[in-house]
């Protein structure tokens, strides 16, 4: 059985704290394909494309972290995001619907932070109910006469 490869989208302004997190996600994940947005709306674009294994946030310049989690969860339930920033805001970040939160100052785990929280969304998208076989659409019956 063949897996799809990973992909994960790293949303920050900064382009040198993006390449920290790409180098060490790519350690830890080195067959991922790695998309890289210092805009907002790019970075939505892309996740509205759907296909994601995980986000990793900061901010943008048009976007705060919390706004960008809020945003993302609100295109997907169960996709996994990790916000990271230099200042403690694991409450909000929580809030927002971030599945956790990492300080930029720990940057070197965020490869097993993200390898977490895409366990826990995969153990979520298992307990998913399922549709049963054959019932996809429920036919409505008309009478002959009318």
């Amino acid at each position: 059985m063949s897996t799809s490869p990973l992909r994960f989208l790293v949303v920050d302004d900064n382009a040198d704290s993006r390449m920290l997190l790409v180098k060490t996600l790519l350690r830890k994940f080195p067959e991922a394909s790695i998309h890289e947005c210092q805009q907002g709306d790019h970075a939505l674009a892309i996740a509205r494309a759907g296909n994601l294994s995980a986000v990793i946030a900061h901010r943008t310049y048009d976007y705060d972290g919390e706004t960008l989690v809020a945003l993302f969860r609100r295109l997907d339930p169960i996709l996994p995001i990790v916000l990271v920033s230099g200042y403690d805001r694991t409450e909000r970040a929580l809030a927002a619907g971030a599945n956790a939160f990492l300080n930029y100052d720990e940057w070197l785990r965020i490869g097993s932070v993200v390898a977490d929280v895409m366990a826990s969304a995969a153990d979520a998208r298992a307990a998913l109910p399922r549709p049963k076989p054959g019932a996809a659409k429920e036919r409505t019956r008309t009478s002959p006469t009318g």
